[in-house]
């Protein structure tokens, strides 16, 4: 608590200190901690941070033109004294961000710093990227500060190791401001910017929707109220709307306000939605930068029921202990959401089935693959880079924010799926955008509640396990059977409207002797050489009596002896590692240390 009351008190003072420039950026100065998101690479290695200011997509920029940026103004969340290596500095780029044109070495301190260049920049035609760069160590905190709150489109490039420059389009916006030429005042005092924020998973074509406002004050006069022109994609007008701030936003500041907003008529997954402040307190506003985002616009509002598929194995050291932290999450979620097992990825076992080994191919190759893994709705959530997510922190709060933002990606179907006891049919409808579109439905029996009395797990003894664990865990989420022809899933044919049934026989299946048996289905993309591609449209499931739910224990069930393993080296993760250096791995079914 220190510790954040002096990070405040210093972020507050050196805010005041240093208002004698003149700063331009699409973030706001003064905001709390809580709002601050860290960038770096956890490495020891350089860290660079860059924004876009662009003359010809912010017509502020574009009436300064011939004026110069004399210098930059960023956050740092420690000290950084490398000028002597030259490691700490300021950054400037022309045209494209790897085009460094400025380079400027100085020692960064914690909290704000005001860095001019030996040679200030002509504001002209050419796009302009200005940022800051540290040498990262381990243990140090991340460099780089973004507010979090808002993602301003190309304001936040991150470049780790002076690799590859990346833009973050979900990670909010780098405390890094331009210094301009105080003769540039009067072309930005009456300039502010608008974006939208949160909003609905899905909004109907041109009606009203609740959303966040993200809006940014340019000047040093404050505002207190605002006129928006918003303008969805397929709108043929504006819709103008006056909004009251509830509390005046300050010099160089900004807010995120809760408010309606209007929809435009294109329907689709992502069409654009513009909003342009043309009035502020009451006055003509300058022209400023339009706030472009994304929405999901649609008659078609199904409901999200997440699908959480876990990849395990009974070989799996650390998969007991995610699939406990996993179960914690689910027990705190208060919606629905459907669960399966894959038990692949590592070592096949006694529940592996095709659609375990089919499903792979989210990883990308097999070097990639590795247990305890887990993915939600098959989709690249926000804030990651890959389908796959691995083991976090040893608590159900990763999870508890993957389910989050799980819930919150809009349902682009309806799935029901319901049995007479002699068929299983599943039903529905999908978006009429995606109609025609190859899409794939997967139909399993799932059993759940599987004793590791005979069908034991490694991992239960660990002495890092919680101590509950051998109390509670049982083989969920296991794969019966597959009804579809593929085991990936079978090529689903809609109705022009985007109606679909599907009709298949129900089995007689041993089982493992289980507690609960429930069939689902869910709707799907798959393209193997583009992840963004392959996500869940929707999914659901559907209990079935206990009475066909436990068929009893079938002979030749595993036992603890995975002798054939003993020679072999894994990692923490479950990779396989042929010459193990020094750390911590897993070989003959214990934890190994090498020291040296």
């Amino acid at each position: 608590m220190k510790r954040l009351a002096l990070l405040l008190n210093l972020f507050l003072l050196n805010f005041e200190l240093s208002l004698a420039q003149l700063p331009y950026g699409y973030a706001p100065m003064g905001v709390q901690p809580e709002e601050l998101s860290a960038l770096g690479g956890n490495k020891n290695e350089f860290v660079q941070g860059m924004v876009l200011f662009d003359p010809t997509t912010d017509p502020a920029l574009g009436r300064m033109k011939g004026m110069t940026i004399k210098g930059v103004r960023c956050y740092m969340r420690a000290d950084y004294k490398q000028k002597r290596q030259k490691r700490s500095g300021i950054l400037a780029s022309t045209g494209s961000v790897g085009n460094i044109v400025r380079t400027t070495y100085i020692d960064l301190l914690e909290g704000w710093n005001d860095v001019m260049f030996d040679e200030p920049l002509v504001i002209g035609d050419e796009k302009l990227f200005i940022g800051v760069q540290a040498y990262e160590t381990i243990g140090t905190p991340y460099p780089l500060v973004t507010y979090a709150a808002a993602t301003v489109p190309q304001s936040c490039w991150v470049n780790l190791g002076k690799s590859t420059w990346q833009e973050h389009s979900d990670r909010g916006t780098l405390l890094i401001f331009a210094l301009l030429d105080d003769e540039a005042a009067p072309f930005i005092s009456q300039t502010a910017y608008a974006q939208n924020t949160f909003h609905p998973q899905t909004v109907a074509p041109m009606r009203d929707f609740e959303g966040g406002l993200y809006v940014h004050n340019f000047s040093t006069q404050p505002i207190q109220s605002i006129e928006i022109a918003m303008q969805g994609e397929g709108a043929e007008t504006p819709t103008l709307r006056t909004i009251d701030l509830p509390e005046a936003i300050p010099a160089y500041g900004g807010t995120v306000v809760t408010t309606r907003l209007r929809s435009g008529k294109t329907e689709g997954t992502s069409v654009d939605w513009t909003a342009t402040i043309t009035k502020i307190n009451g006055q003509e506003a300058q022209a400023g930068r339009p706030g472009t985002t994304q929405l999901y616009v649609t008659y078609d509002n199904f409901i999200r029921m997440p699908l959480i598929e876990e990849f395990t194995s009974q070989r799996c050291v650390n998969c007991p202990q995610m699939a406990y932290f996993l179960e914690k999450a689910l027990e705190e979620y208060e919606g629905n959401y459907v669960y399966v097992a894959h038990h692949s990825g590592f070592v096949e076992d006694k529940f592996t089935t095709q659609p375990d080994r089919e499903i792979l191919y989210v990883f990308g190759g097999y070097e990639n693959e590795y247990n305890p893994a887990i993915m939600y709705n098959r989709a690249i959530l926000e804030g990651e880079n890959q389908i796959i997510q691995g083991i976090r922190d040893m608590s159900p709060e990763p999870y508890k924010q993957a389910l989050a933002l799980a819930y919150d990606m809009p349902a682009m179907a309806e799935v029901n799926i319901e049995s007479d006891g002699s068929n299983v049919t599943v039903s529905g409808r999908v978006a009429r955008d995606l109609v025609g579109k190859p899409l794939y439905l997967s139909c399993y029996l799932i059993e759940d509640g599987i004793s590791t009395k005979d069908y034991p797990q490694l991992g239960m003894n660990d002495a890092d396990a919680p101590s509950d664990l051998q109390d509670v865990f049982r083989h969920n989420g296991v794969i019966l059977h597959y009804f579809t022809t593929e085991a990936i899933g079978d090529l689903l044919s809609t109705e022009a409207n985007g109606s679909y049934s599907v009709t298949y026989p129900m089995v007689e299946k041993a089982g493992f002797g289980g507690t609960a048996r429930r069939l689902v289905a869910f709707v799907h993309k798959v393209n193997k050489d583009d992840p963004y591609d392959t996500y869940v449209l929707n999914a659901t499931e559907m209990s079935l009596d206990d009475d066909d739910a436990i068929k009893g224990i079938p002979e030749g069930s595993e036992n603890s002896d995975y002798s054939e393993y003993s020679d072999k080296w894994y990692d923490l993760s479950g990779r396989r590692v042929s010459n193990p250096k020094r750390g911590i791995y897993i070989k003959g079914n214990k934890k190994v240390v090498i020291r040296d």
